[in-house]
């Protein structure tokens, strides 16, 4: 992280201050003269990856308090330059601070207009730290540094007083709802304690008529006024600065202010300066006067070190990566190593079964031949579900059927001495193999005696398996049919009651 050094101007001189972990450390001061100029330069110059921070701490100062219409975009920039211009003319160190919108009627929105009116005298030191390309931060001025720690050591809304002592004198700085609204500074002459406490007491009651004349005061009220002081000097600050009716005064202790900030030097008297240090570098005011030229390295060392940043992070991504695939890697290592000598171990187990087996005379080669040779056989063998799937419709459909005998072999016909059936046709070619199944099955009792109902039902169960796959032929039938005698119902079932009519078929149908 770079080194922070804050540059306190004062109008004379310029002195140089080094912060480092809450610690002030004073390094050099320079005068305007050209020897003083040359020295800053070579500060500058052995010191130019730090940030420096330019603190005004003059009586030089201008505010102004204005309510304008809320515009956004182009519109409100153009119009905060030109009053900016309209009351700071001659000054390029001048910032507008939006100090929030009123909540009734037209809602206008409320500025300060801040300037650091005598802009020549920090023409010198921009110029310098312009020259040596040094990485300014900004420029700032006590109210605006005040601005951003005072609200905290103030802890309240109401309108408030704040007294400090700095090396350029006793500034009073006026702060209502927690935003600054003007600030002066009274400089002294001998910077005794009794300076200090009529300094106090008299500016404190010149800002209280300012504040009643301007209406940021209501009448009847007393203003509530702070002094920051160290504790060994408060008892002689109360001797002059004594509370009114019109003014009431509070004291607060620097030390303990100090270190509730968390600085870490002890201040020997009410001199806030390094207070005022501490929170510029550690609570840097996001408010500055300094034009975007004069800021140009630093926001050039922003970028740097964002990309400086990103690039740890992006590096330390990394590194977290290739910790997780090196974890990975040994984890598969191990996995591997733990394979291989499983590996090994069914290696060796089957190795044993090997040995165990019987010898036979056949290479791997002709073992391999046969197994192709046996596995094509078994894709040729068919199976008989779809002729036993034919057969078991037919049943279904004619239940009066009841089967009692099946038999099925695999042959190279169905029946190579006999012909197909009268009115078949032939299915398949010879010698290409068949699936022949025989059933025989027997007819209800009920038709012994109806001859004519036997070879009807008979015959319809045959025509119901014959099909374009399929060869079917009857092998007998319940009856002799002699070509001499008629057939004709005896009506007389006591002499044939004793035989159930059957039948028998062969059905095939080829591979």
């Amino acid at each position: 992280m770079a080194a922070k050094r804050i540059l306190q101007a004062d109008g004379t001189n310029l002195t140089a201050h080094c912060w480092q972990g809450g610690r002030i450390r004073t390094e050099a001061e320079f005068s305007t003269e050209p020897a003083g100029i040359e020295a800053l330069a070579g500060y500058l110059k052995k010191h130019r990856s730090s940030l420096f921070y330019l603190l005004a701490d003059t009586a030089e100062e201008g505010f102004q308090l204005e309510d304008l219409p809320y515009v956004q975009g182009g519109d409100r920039n153009a119009l905060l330059k030109r009053r900016l211009g309209q009351y700071f003319y001659n000054t390029p160190l001048a910032l507008s601070v939006s100090l929030g919108r009123a909540k009734e009627g037209r809602r206008d929105e409320k500025f300060l207009f801040a300037a650091l009116t005598r802009a020549e005298v920090f023409t010198p030191w921009l110029d310098a730290l312009r020259e040596a390309e040094a990485i300014l931060a900004g420029v700032y001025s006590v109210p605006l540094v005040l601005a951003q720690c005072g609200p905290q050591l103030l802890n309240t809304d109401d309108p408030v007083l704040l007294l400090t002592l700095s090396r350029g004198g006793v500034r009073q700085t006026f702060f209502d709802k927690r935003k600054l609204h003007f600030s002066r500074l009274s400089q002294l002459a001998t910077r005794s304690i009794d300076e200090i406490g009529r300094v106090c007491a008299n500016d404190s009651a010149k800002i209280f008529q300012y504040l009643v004349a301007q209406r940021q005061l209501p009448r009847g009220s007393a203003l509530r006024t702070v002094i920051l002081a160290e504790a060994t000097q408060i008892p002689a600050l109360q001797s002059y600065c004594q509370s009114g009716q019109d003014i009431h005064f509070e004291y607060a202790d620097l030390g303990a202010e100090a270190r509730k900030l968390k600085l870490k030097d002890s201040l020997g008297d009410s001199n806030a300066d390094k207070l005022l240090f501490h929170c510029l570098a550690s609570k840097t005011p996001t408010d500055q006067f300094a034009p975007a030229t004069e800021t140009r390295f630093y926001r050039l060392w922003r970028i740097r070190s964002a990309l400086a940043s990103v690039g740890w992070l992006v590096f330390a991504a990394c590194l977290l990566f290739a910790g997780k695939t090196g974890l990975r890697v040994a984890e598969l290592r191990d996995q591997i190593e733990l394979t291989r000598l499983a590996s090994a171990e069914d290696e060796r187990r089957y190795n044993a079964i090997l040995e165990g087996l019987p010898k036979i005379n056949l290479t791997p080669d002709n073992l391999r031949a046969l197994t192709v040779r046996y596995e094509a056989l078994q894709k040729r063998i068919p199976g008989m579900e779809p002729l036993l799937v034919h057969l078991s419709q037919a049943l279904n459909e004619h239940p009066r059927i009841e089967l009692s005998r099946l038999a099925w072999r695999m042959a190279d016909s169905p029946d190579a001495a006999a012909n197909t059936a009268p009115g078949a046709r032939p299915v398949g070619a010879p010698g290409s193999g068949w699936t022949v199944v025989e059933i025989e099955a027997q007819l209800p009792l009920v038709l012994v005696s109806d001859q004519r109902a036997q070879l009807d039902l008979m015959d319809k169960f045959a025509a119901r398996l014959r099909a374009p796959q399929t060869d079917v032929r009857i092998l007998s039938r319940p009856f002799d049919i002699e070509s001499d005698k008629p057939l004709r119902s005896t009506g007389d079932a006591r002499a044939q009651g004793a035989d159930v009519p059957k039948f028998s078929l062969r059905i095939a149908r080829p591979l």
